[in-house]
């Protein structure tokens, strides 16, 4: 039988001068081994502890862009989400171990007998899920908590330089000049006694 031709050594990769600009086998390796950087995104920043998991710092390089696009996710919200990512990647460690060993294995019930128990696996893909869901809600991960979050956010535009509007300035009133045939309105009271004058009613007048 044919042999395929055999790799060439790191040492015979270098002598060539790489023309065909590909990485060496070390260096590939290399890539492989080094662990990825959590990118900034705007002015969020991914805590310290993420890097330590290249698969959670994929999935926050992926999703963090998006929400931050969306003002969906804030500096505040940097290590709940972080979290959120680390969740994800042991959801999938679990979900992996549920497809090749099953739901289901061999035990002993309390009286030595033979019997079916849930896979552990199984049970930390319930929890992980359930998890997920309520944070994926938080950060409007799907389309009806998204929309409300959104219309939370509009309903509230306008009431203060707030940070869900990327620092935005509220819309300001039409000047005076705009309006001058238009009638004067009386100062609204801001004290509770002058609340309350308002309030009063004349006397009824007397009836005989």
């Amino acid at each position: 039988m044919t042999r395929g031709r055999k790799p060439d050594t790191d040492e015979q990769q270098a002598a060539k001068g790489n023309p065909g600009k590909r990485m060496s086998q070390k260096e590939v390796e290399t890539v492989r081994q080094k662990p990825a950087a959590p990118v900034t995104v705007g002015k969020v920043r991914p805590p310290k502890w993420l890097k330590k998991s290249r698969k959670a710092t994929e999935v926050w390089n992926e999703l963090a862009p998006q929400l931050e696009r969306l003002n969906l996710l804030s500096n505040l919200d940097a290590s709940p989400f972080a979290r959120y990512c680390r969740y994800v990647v042991e959801w999938i460690a679990a979900d992996l171990a549920v497809q090749k060993e099953g739901t289901w294995f061999n035990g002993k019930d309390t009286n030595g007998n033979d019997t079916k128990k849930r896979h552990p696996a199984f049970v930390a893909v319930q929890q992980l899920e359930r998890m997920l869901t309520d944070m994926e809600a938080s950060f409007g991960m799907r389309p009806d908590t998204r929309y409300k979050i959104m219309r939370d956010q509009a309903a509230a535009h306008g009431l203060g330089n707030l940070p869900l509007w990327g620092d935005q300035q509220p819309l300001q009133p039409s000047s005076p000049a705009a309006n001058e045939d238009a009638p004067t309105a009386s100062p609204e009271p801001t004290d509770l006694i002058g609340i309350l004058r308002g309030m009063n009613s004349p006397p009824p007048e007397r009836m005989n």
